[in-house]
């Protein structure tokens, strides 16, 4: 096993999050999870070359009413990126690890908050599945 040549530089920066809950729901029936997301990469300049910043924003019940699901959360977090000469050459391989590995890394620290948070508001923990990016 090798050092990857893609890292996360420290740890993730957490730009906001919310939660709204409905008082009035019944935990009597299990409900499919819905969950909405959006990835913004923003690459480095010149002088910061091979360098990107990945933004993670995550949404979970936040297509319906709120009178029809038990929460709603929004995530947000980001994180600094880096990678080395052989990756930058490689376009195709570069672009996959931004758009599919870093968005990944970043819900890695996303899913443990959201069961704290859940299980804090006194609700069922809410464990989120594995997610594939590349889909």
């Amino acid at each position: 096993m090798k050092e990857s040549n893609f890292q996360l530089t420290g740890k993730p920066k957490l730009n906001s999050f919310s939660l709204e809950t409905n008082k009035e729901y019944k935990f009597d029936e299990e409900l499919a999870l819905e969950f909405d997301n959006n990835i913004r990469i923003i690459k480095g300049t010149e002088e910061h070359a091979q360098k990107a910043i990945v933004v993670l924003k995550i949404g979970i019940f936040t297509l319906q009413e709120l009178s029809k699901v038990p929460f709603q959360i929004k995530i947000e977090i980001e994180g600094y990126f880096n990678w080395d000469d052989e990756l930058e050459k490689n376009a195709v391989l570069l672009d996959t690890m931004l758009k599919q590995n870093a968005p990944a890394i970043l819900f890695s620290y996303v899913r443990p908050l959201i069961t704290l948070i859940t299980v804090e508001a006194n609700m069922p923990p809410l464990v989120i599945p594995l997610m594939n990016f590349k889909d």
